[in-house]
């Protein structure tokens, strides 16, 4: 499903952005190409969710800037994440914001994920994925069924394959009091895998078409400072 695995550890988040390959941002663009979509991304909303995750997952790099986004929110938001149990011990154990590359073998297209937290487990080599959601959703039922109204599982299935993990856990944390912290185990919900494997492989090929290729090897690629399937142990 995907070869040349690659590891790039140190890059930045914007050196990640940059790298000329397939994220799962542009399978979204993708889909939205497709269906005649030319709503943009709400800058405010894009710059509350980055600062989001850098307070829960790189909080020695957290700090408020000059832009107009509600920064005790965000600090509410954080502190709920780490009084849950569970999440601290994600938190202790996992590695945050790791670019990894592969080809898709299908289209050939090189595929770029950076999954929020990723754990390997020393003794079996076991992966899991963490992946953090701001939510306005008022309960946990609500908040379930926006995992596919907004693709969350098409995520959670590219990001499976790609990095061969057993598990893809999503936090959502709700965006007002009492900010409620939530845990969805996508692979433990009957099909939704391979659901969003088949939204994620018809995208793919659908991006490889509006390039005016034909869907053949790619050369892998070879971005900078790349090292071959070079997890990290905990």
């Amino acid at each position: 499903m995907f070869t040349d695995h690659r590891h790039h550890p140190g890059l930045t988040q914007e050196a990640h952005r940059a790298l000329p390959l397939v994220s799962n941002t542009d399978l979204t663009a993708a889909k939205n190409r497709a269906l005649g979509i030319t709503r943009r991304p709400n800058p405010n909303a894009l710059a509350f969710g980055s600062h989001f995750h850098t307070a829960v997952l790189e909080p020695g790099q957290y700090q408020r800037t000059t832009q107009r986004i509600p920064w005790a929110q965000i600090e509410d938001l954080a502190a709920a994440v780490r009084r849950q149990r569970f999440c601290r011990d994600l938190l202790y154990r996992g590695h945050a914001e790791q670019t990894h590359t592969a080809t898709h073998e299908a289209t050939g297209l090189t595929v770029k994920v950076r999954p929020d937290l990723m754990i390997t487990s020393p003794k079996t080599g076991r992966v899991v994925l963490v992946d953090f959601k701001t939510t306005s959703c008022p309960d946990y039922a609500s908040f379930c069924a926006t995992i596919e109204k907004y693709d969350y599982d098409r995520q959670a299935a590219l990001y499976v394959d790609l990095l061969g993990a057993a598990r893809f856990i999503i936090i959502g944390v709700q965006k007002k009091a009492p900010f409620e912290v939530w845990q969805f185990e996508v692979a433990e919900a009957p099909g939704l895998i391979e659901q969003g494997r088949k939204k994620y492989e018809r995208l793919l090929k659908a991006i490889l078409q509006q390039q005016g290729h034909p869907i053949t090897q790619a050369t892998p690629c070879s971005p900078m400072q790349a090292q071959p399937h070079a997890f990290s142990r905990v």
